[in-house]
């Protein structure tokens, strides 16, 4: 085999090379897998499981003023339709086009250098890389996706999270626009009394038994609650738009109405304690677990700075093809003196051929072999980049440590205010509503017999409206606040035993300071 078989067999091989590595290069870039890993877990602590890979309802729902919102459809359309919440799906596919570019390997760089010598002849050619193949991603890549990892898992959590936090915040401006609407429709039963009591004690101010300071004090009262029914209207009419943009529908009208807000009378779950809610809120708080994995990914990060510190490696294949000298007799005397000097030996039979007016012989030859381009640590040694990742590092575990702080004293600030709102349906329910009940029945049981005013009569109902109204209150309260709990705790108070994909990482283990 020649020189130059055994350099275009080289070159073969090296190219055949380069294209395992390539199509090894090729991955899938659809985040569709991941998406569905968020939206499991978003199934699992709202019980609704959205439909991201659907596009959202590009036009309301069309309401005609008397259908009922029901709260399940609500949550589902939130998590369906919120604009925010699907821009936020959008970087679970960013971090998965990053995983995917950490995957690679850089490309090979060929190039080709051709020498004209002077006064003709056939050109020098040289390559200093046939191709040249960086070395270093042998040790990066592993490092660099197992970064671009650790984000992606952030991405699909914060997503997750982000839906939780929607859902919850739907409950909230429901669990309200129940309030509002039973608030109105007492206080218009409330004014109606009070008017109905103003025009009696009217009728006896004529009759000369009652004053006009009573008539005023009547009057007053209704005036104040026509106030506060407007205030009540309006925040209604706000807590809808709030409620519709939550569900994209932020342009759709509020003609519609929510189910009827159940009275203290309704069984509520008696809250758990503190300790249980802590632990639920440890094992399932997805921004926590996000957390988590932000730390691992600065942990790699270190990782991925002291390897980039390393030398520079590229092997490649380089060759190089001497120049020979241009011909000496391209005439045609050249030719024709030739001719006749081998006529002339061919007369004596002896010895070669001669060639006088022959061009000289072209001697080309080829070197082929391997090329190692080596960097020389001597400066730069990433020693920088290594003290920043490392302090990013200590960074995210005090950042960490101060979102697991935060939960915590939201769990615990949601648990007294459930507990007090909880306490206060039942004390209404039990000891304050029983005892304006009867005091009201007594006051009616007086009136049929004469012995008690029609005034004080409606005075004790329109006491019986307000007592219902603060109790309605403490019910909202209760339902606003246990939202808020289960949002606290990880999504509801009645989670399955899940367990974090990623084992918790031994801050012992992360202390290391860097070299």
């Amino acid at each position: 085999m020649t020189s130059r078989e055994r350099s275009l067999t080289a070159v073969a091989r090296v190219n055949g090379s380069f294209a395992i590595l390539l199509a090894g290069g090729c991955a899938a870039i659809s985040p569709r897998e991941h998406v569905q890993e968020s939206i499991g877990l978003v199934e699992e602590r709202t019980g609704l499981r959205p439909d991201w890979h659907a596009p959202w309802d590009a036009l309301p729902p069309p309401w005609d003023g008397q259908s009922t919102l029901a709260l399940g459809d609500a949550v589902a359309l939130a998590l369906r339709n919120n604009r925010e919440l699907r821009a936020e799906l959008e970087t679970i596919g960013q971090a998965n086009a990053q995983l995917v570019q950490a995957g690679l390997l850089q490309n090979p760089t060929l190039n080709l250098m051709a020498m004209f010598p002077e006064g003709g002849g056939r050109s020098m050619l040289r390559s200093s890389g046939f191709p040249l193949q960086p070395l270093q991603d042998l040790w990066l890549r592993p490092a660099r996706k197992r970064v671009a990892l650790a984000e992606l898992q952030q991405a699909v959590l914060r997503v997750a999270d982000r839906a939780v936090q929607i859902a919850a915040d739907v409950k909230v401006l429901y669990a309200r626009i129940q309030y509002t609407r039973r608030a109105i429709e007492l206080t218009r039963a409330n004014i109606e009394i009070i008017d109905q009591t103003r025009e009696l004690i009217r009728a006896q101010q004529i009759a000369g038994t009652a004053t006009l300071v009573e008539v005023n004090v009547a009057w007053i009262r209704s005036l104040r609650l026509q106030s506060e029914l407007l205030t009540m209207q309006t925040e209604h009419k706000s807590l809808k738009r709030e409620l519709l943009m939550q569900m994209g529908f932020a342009t759709a009208s509020d003609a519609w109405g929510v189910a009827n807000l159940q009275g203290p009378e309704a069984e509520m779950e008696a809250p758990l304690p503190e300790e249980d809610l802590l632990e639920l809120a440890r094992a399932h708080r997805l921004d926590l677990q996000a957390a988590e994995w932000q730390v691992s990914a600065a942990r790699h990060e270190v990782e991925l700075m002291r390897k980039e510190g390393w030398p520079e490696l590229a092997l490649g294949l380089g060759f190089e093809r001497a120049p020979a000298p241009r011909s000496q007799n391209p005439q045609l005397s050249g030719r024709v003196g030739n001719a006749v000097a081998q006529a002339a030996q061919g007369g004596t039979g002896e010895g070669a051929p001669i060639m006088p007016f022959g061009p000289t012989e072209r001697e080309i030859d080829w070197t082929v072999g391997p090329m190692l381009d080596v960097e020389l640590p001597i400066f730069d040694r990433n020693q920088a980049q290594v003290a920043r990742a490392f302090h990013e590092f200590r960074q995210t575990l005090a950042e960490y440590d101060a979102v697991w702080q935060s939960i915590a004293s939201q769990v615990r600030d949601s648990a007294v205010m459930y507990a007090q709102a909880y306490e206060q349906v039942r004390f209404f329910r039990e000891a304050i509503l029983p005892e304006v009940e009867r005091n009201s029945e007594i006051v009616r049981e007086a009136y049929r017999a004469g012995t008690e005013k029609v005034t004080i009569l409606l005075q004790v109902q329109e006491d019986v409206i307000t007592t219902q109204l603060e109790a309605l209150r403490f019910v909202r309260d209760a339902l606003v606040t246990r939202a808020e709990l289960e949002r606290r705790v990880g999504g509801r108070l009645t989670l399955p035993d899940l367990t974090s994909e990623n084992p918790r990482e031994h801050k012992a283990e992360q202390q290391d300071e860097p070299h």
